[in-house]
């Protein structure tokens, strides 16, 4: 069985547009096991603060624990590219 990293009631940073990016915050109403044939997913369902929710898989990047920062592009050193 797998482990669901975030339960009900966690504060979450969501990708609303499911593409990675343009995290908002939200809160997790439902986490789960979505079972396919043989394949089994991580599932969180994630209320933003106007009223509507996503269905997200919860290992993927559309969903991080709050408080992690949005990554930017930065150069090594933390410099932004042609700074």
């Amino acid at each position: 069985m797998i482990q669901n990293p975030f339960k009900v009631g966690d504060s979450v940073r969501a990708s609303r547009s499911e593409d990675g990016e343009n995290h908002e915050e939200a809160k997790v109403v439902d986490a789960y096991s979505l079972i396919m044939g043989e394949e089994e997913r991580p599932m969180v369902c994630v209320e933003f603060p106007d009223g509507a929710r996503v269905y997200l898989r919860s290992d993927g990047p559309d969903v991080r624990p709050a408080g992690e920062p949005e990554e930017e592009d930065a150069a090594p050193g933390g410099e932004a590219p042609g700074s």
